[in-house]
């Protein structure tokens, strides 16, 4: 028997330790069989393990695989694949949560080597959560079990094995399910005027700009030219509490986004309404210069947001309930029925692409494709 060590990050190690060959019966094919073990310390203490075991299997003694738990390994893999500067802290942060949140109460406690296809078919299946967040619940598995298998700590990343893997709708469906008609943003609008200066500048600019929830909750005064009638996204809210995190916008770039009058106007009796609350608390309130803020400057909890004020206010108002995000869909249909050229409303939204805006905003084309054969046809033929 032989035996390696693979270093998985500083101060732990696995040892892979290659048992035997054995032919698979269906293919014919030879395929070496390995058990693996986690050890925590020095190179030092890994080399003392490995050597252990190799006596122990040249005596005859039962050696088995790696207790550790899927639980166990997710929060390895976080720490030592995701967390920066291996990937940006908006994915560390999210991960982490679906991990903390749902991921290790469900599935945490099988061990990694016993974890099958049917335990993660059966999370998917029993879950109240939407398809969408099973889809990156799904890929959150998947790396860290590739990651596993490279490691030699699992024989086969199970989560490839799963049939009824969960997939969200087609983003321009999801986009038609959740954007309202022109009337029914009126309607909205008007009621979130009435709901005070920081409510009505907030969902205002949300549909007038098409922002991402975090952009919005990360927007600083500082981006914002009131004057000159623009701002700049160039962040967004990672993560809130006493110390809120704050990373590039999804896509890393920045932008300059026009806004209308009647948005700056809203923003200014906002920004004077807020300036007279910080004076107010004085050094009880802590100024990130946010735009948008809870009582004692805080970043919004933008995890809230849909469940409990927007709620209201779509009732108020008494149109559909769309998510907040419908927000954004809302607004990019919007402008492309009012024959807004694509690349602008990309530019606006922030796609890298405008394929990805087509793809999405399908949905807003055939009145513009209609528009077009007639402006054609009264060009050819007067």
């Amino acid at each position: 028997m032989r035996g390696h060590l693979v270093k998985k990050y500083k101060g732990s190690w696995c040892i892979v330790l290659d048992v035997e060959r054995r032919v698979d019966p269906v293919t014919g094919r030879s395929k070496r069989i390995r058990k693996w073990f986690s050890v925590k310390g020095t190179k030092q203490a890994a080399e003392q393990k490995l050597t252990e075991l190799l006596e122990r299997a040249r005596t005859g003694q039962v050696i088995e695989p790696s207790k550790l738990t899927l639980g166990q390994w997710l929060d390895e893999w976080l720490e030592s694949a995701i967390k920066p500067p291996h990937k940006r802290i908006g994915t560390y942060e999210t991960y982490r949560s679906d991990i903390k949140g749902h991921l290790k109460p469900k599935l945490g406690s099988i061990r990694l080597w016993d974890l099958r296809a049917s335990h993660i078919q059966a999370y998917y299946d029993q879950s109240p959560l939407a398809a969408a967040t099973l889809q990156k619940h799904h890929a959150v598995l998947s790396n860290a079990l590739k990651q596993a298998e490279r490691q030699g700590l699992v024989q086969k990343n199970v989560a490839s094995l799963v049939i009824g893997k969960p997939k969200q709708r087609e983003g321009h469906e999801a986009a038609m399910q959740n954007c309202w008609e022109e009337e029914e943003a009126r309607r909205f609008v008007a009621t979130v005027k009435a709901a005070g200066p920081q409510a009505a500048a907030f969902y205002v600019l949300a549909l007038s700009t098409g922002l991402r929830k975090g952009e919005l909750c990360g927007l600083t005064w500082s981006a914002v030219d009131l004057k000159a009638g623009t701002m700049s996204i160039v962040r967004q809210l990672v993560k809130t509490g006493a110390r809120p995190t704050f990373g590039p916008t999804k896509t890393g770039r920045s932008r300059t986004i026009a806004l209308d009058g009647e948005t700056v106007e809203l923003l200014r009796r906002h920004r004077a309404h807020q300036a007279a609350g910080r004076l107010e608390l004085g050094t009880t309130y802590v100024d990130h210069g946010l735009v948008f803020a809870r009582e004692f400057g805080q970043p919004v909890l933008k995890n809230n947001i849909g469940q409990r004020e927007y709620a209201r206010l779509i009732e108020a108002a008494g149109v559909r309930p769309i998510t907040f995000h419908g927000l954004r869909h809302t607004c990019a249909t919007l402008l492309l029925k009012k024959n807004t050229p694509v690349h602008v409303v990309q530019q606006r939204l922030g796609h890298k692409k405008s394929t990805t805006t087509l793809d999405v905003y399908a949905h807003a084309m055939p009145s513009m494709q209609q528009e077009a054969a007639e402006m054609v046809g009264a060009a050819l033929h007067g």
